[in-house]
């Protein structure tokens, strides 16, 4: 029994080895990030040509990204020499096809290349894309019937049944104007996110094969005749900024040493921002940031690329006032809200270094009805997201493994006490019996 309990120990303890190795390993795994299916593009501003002034129809398309996505996107352009380092890359690019069928839903433009390669082919070819970075909102063009040659070019192939051609009669001369036809056509559009990497080899100083990733399609959007479009609700405020991971960057020159942030921005505030281009209606001014040095009064710090929409990117930032002397040691306190058409925002929960305080709300800047405050996300399971995690492993998974062993011991013990039959007169034996006690056979 002795030899069973050490063989059973050991098998615990390479199965407890290989679960926390392949647990970590899959964190820092590309390829393991589950790209989820987006949202049915339905959030696109059409402007309908008019041939009489020379102007072709035009279909803009606000991207919006899923929030966990676009971290993933953010969290590469922040630092791009970390996340490579961080998943053992050589190389990554994320994005959102497009792809456009014409009436229906079987004509498709996808083909196999699309799975291998972000860009493959042109603009007017019905295979649209927006790289990722750190927004989770866009504004591009989809189509813009200016580019159209007429119906014996090789542009704009899939969209050639319903455009419709013009005349436009300037100063001495006449041109041909195109329009989609909305009223007898639906355009339907679909997307999905796309993936790309190549992993290297820091040992072997080797760069392993392109690798890719897509997430499935999501639902259609309609533009055109059966048209699905949709503009968000007209907005009266702006949800607060969530801000984390303060620090202080020590200068090496003469310049005031500066306060660096990740900033997140509410999905809501980001739809005020999709309500905003497809309306031409307000807008964003900016982010206000305040700073209170060792106790002090709120001073007002600038903020790099936070001027109109790029107040929404998530990811990294830097606080700045060259008037305002930082040291390592400086407590210091952080604030940000948005500001625009429709007011200021709250103020972000506050980060603190060098006090003794991580996250606190101050009394002067309120919150939100439906505010929640901050949790902390650091000790909670990141496979079921709420059981403790003895020794960094899921408490579900200890649970399977325990189970496991135990099943290996009933086995084991049920072989090990097992008895046989005389093959003479069908009497049970004890295994260590040489001899049937009933008739004296011999027993193997």
């Amino acid at each position: 029994m002795k030899r069973i309990f050490s063989v059973l120990l050991s098998l615990l303890l390479l199965l407890s080895l290989f679960s926390v190795t392949a647990f970590a390993a899959e964190e820092n795994d590309i390829s393991k990030f589950e790209l989820p299916a987006p949202k049915a593009p339905n959030y696109f501003v059409y402007t309908d040509g008019k041939a009489s002034e020379g102007q072709h129809d035009d279909l803009r398309m606000i991207m919006v990204a899923d929030p966990e996505v676009a971290l993933l996107a953010a969290e590469y352009s922040k630092d791009s020499e970390a996340f490579y380092e961080k998943y053992g890359l050589w190389s990554f690019e994320i994005c959102i096809q497009y792809d456009v069928s014409l009436d229906g839903e079987d004509n498709w433009q996808h083909h196999a290349e699309w799975d291998t390669e972000y860009y493959t082919s042109g603009y007017g070819d019905g295979y649209p894309y927006v790289a990722l970075r750190s927004e989770m909102m866009e504004d591009f063009e989809f189509f813009w019937l200016t580019y159209y040659e007429g119906p014996d070019s090789d542009t704009f192939v899939p969209y050639k049944p319903a455009i419709l051609t013009e005349k436009f009669t300037g100063d001495g001369y006449e041109d041909d104007i195109y329009s989609f036809d909305v009223e007898n056509h639906s355009l339907y559009i679909r997307c999905r996110y796309y993936m790309e990497w190549e992993t290297f080899d820091a040992e072997k100083n080797e760069i392993g094969e392109k690798q890719s990733k897509f997430s499935d399609w999501s639902e259609s959007a309609v533009f055109g005749k059966n048209s699905t479009q949709i503009i968000p609700d007209e907005p009266t405020t702006y949800a607060a900024p969530v801000i984390s991971d303060m620090k202080i960057v020590l200068s090496e020159g003469d310049d005031n040493s500066h306060i660096e942030y990740a900033q997140t921005t509410p999905e809501s505030v980001w739809m005020t921002g999709v309500y905003y281009l497809m309306k031409e209606e307000g807008q964003f001014d900016g982010l206000e940031t305040q700073v209170s040095i060792d106790g002090g009064e709120w001073i007002e710090f600038s903020t790099a690329d936070s001027w109109g929409d790029w107040c929404l990117w998530n990811g990294s930032r830097g606080a700045y006032n060259d008037d305002v002397p930082i040291e390592k040691n400086t407590n210091v306190k952080l604030r940000i809200r948005f500001t625009g058409t429709h007011g200021p925002s709250e103020w972000s929960n506050v980060l603190e270094l060098n006090g003794g305080g991580t996250q606190e709300n101050p009394d002067d800047t309120g919150k939100a009805p439906d505010e929640k405050p901050p949790v902390d996300e650091k000790d909670k399971c990141s496979l079921c997201g709420f059981c403790p995690v003895p020794l960094g492993l899921c408490i579900f998974i200890w649970i399977a493994i325990v189970v496991v062993v135990i099943l290996v011991i009933v086995i084991i013990i049920v072989i090990a006490t097992k008895k046989k039959k005389c093959p003479n007169c069908k009497t049970k034996c004890e295994k260590k019996d040489k001899c049937c006690p009933n008739c004296g056979q011999h027993l193997k």
